[in-house]
């Protein structure tokens, strides 16, 4: 009887234990020392056209609905409205993070005119969604609301606006997310997230 209670108070504390951490594994090991394991494909030569025919789009899954979360409540802090999750923005973002895939530079923006951009790389340690927007959100530090300028002059590696601003940008109305993507050769871990209408137009107030 004992050994039972022993083992129920275990399971209850096991539990407790799993739902209080992040859902994301953390490795403490390099990715670069990380081994892969190979998958063997479940699709047939034959049924590889019809699939490649259409185009990958990241679902709406608890990772691009924890970015959204992470997206609204980091907006409400400032006041912005909170965004809705878009199909089309996500796909053109997990396709521009495909095309970095080789070398994960987060400094190259995708030509697109008509979305915001913003883009997140890190080399070995996998943040959470919460984590990556939190980043970008960090940046009000160097962002003057009362001017309306960011004070970093020029803008560059850890002092920046951008980010922040097309997080917060009042007027934009849908955000999608490219999820993880993993690059090449273990360079690390590239996130792509897209917004419409686009926001950092030169000289407008990112609140108005």
């Amino acid at each position: 009887m004992a050994k039972g209670i022993t083992l129920s108070i275990f399971f209850l504390l096991f539990i407790t234990f799993i739902s209080s951490t992040d859902a994301l594994i953390h490795h403490r090991i390099p990715r670069s020392q990380l081994k892969r394991r190979l998958v063997k494909p479940l699709l047939t030569a034959a049924a590889l056209p019809a699939m490649q025919m259409k185009p990958f789009v990241p679902q709406y899954d608890w990772i691009q609905q924890d970015f959204l979360r992470a997206h609204n409540d980091f907006r409400a802090k400032v006041g912005s409205p909170p965004l809705q999750w878009d199909s089309t923005l996500a796909k053109f973002a997990h396709d521009w993070a495909v095309q970095r895939k080789n070398d994960c530079n987060y400094r190259i923006h995708s030509r697109n005119g008509k979305y915001g951009e913003n883009i997140f790389w890190q080399l070995y340690r996998e943040s959470t969604p919460r984590d990556v927007v939190r980043t970008w959100f960090q940046e009000q530090k160097h962002f003057d609301h009362r001017r309306n300028v960011c004070v970093c002059k020029p803008e560059r590696g850890g002092c920046e606006c951008g980010h922040y601003t097309n997080l917060i940008w009042k007027s934009t109305k849908k955000v999608g997310c490219s999820t993880f993507v993993y690059c090449n050769n273990q360079k690390g871990v590239y996130v792509v997230c897209s917004y419409y209408p686009k926001g950092n137009i030169i000289g407008k107030n990112p609140l108005a």
